[in-house]
């Protein structure tokens, strides 16, 4: 990691990917979804468990698509998800400034101005910049001053968007 650079309201990042981040990041971002598949499953568990009560015969169709809802569809949304994120594994420059965020690394630059971002998550290490299409971006913040970080933070919320600070000690 390089030593992060300010410029007037631009924070500059260099950071390669870390498994660790990026999977905090990926069940922080689909936390709604698998809570919904989980949901589902211990519906059906449950449908299962009354059919068995009521009829005395269990119902394996009920109880497969429960536990595979349950269990199977959230491990593997949240693995595939942050297989993806880390399918790279190449250093990526960080850019945060009044224009938005972008990130870029020896293939690729992304970019988004502030109206393309929803919401930002403060987590352990890093900010996870929640995008309006769904998808995430979690930027490490290793390197960072607290003080870089709570400006980063009150530039976001300055755009109006929904920010999700740690409680800090």
């Amino acid at each position: 990691m390089t030593e992060p650079t300010v410029a007037g309201v631009q924070i500059q990042i260099t950071a390669a990917p870390d498994p660790v981040l990026i999977a905090a990041a990926v069940r922080r971002g689909l936390r709604r979804p698998v809570f919904l598949a989980r949901s589902a499953g211990w519906a059906g568990l449950l449908a299962a468990a009354f059919v068995l009560v009521t009829t005395g015969s269990l119902s394996p169709a009920l109880l497969t698509i429960g536990a595979v809802l349950a269990v199977g569809v959230p491990l593997i949304m949240l693995n595939r998800t942050a297989r993806q994120a880390m399918r790279g594994g190449r250093p990526t420059t960080y850019e945060i400034s009044g224009g938005g965020i972008a990130s870029a690394d020896d293939q690729s630059r992304h970019s988004y101005a502030w109206p393309a971002i929803r919401s930002v998550d403060e987590l352990p290490g890093q900010l996870v910049f929640g995008l309006a299409d769904g998808r995430l971006m979690p930027v490490p913040t290793m390197g960072l001053t607290t003080d870089q970080v709570d400006q980063i933070l009150a530039m976001a919320a300055a755009q109006g968007l929904a920010v999700r600070q740690l409680a800090r000690s």
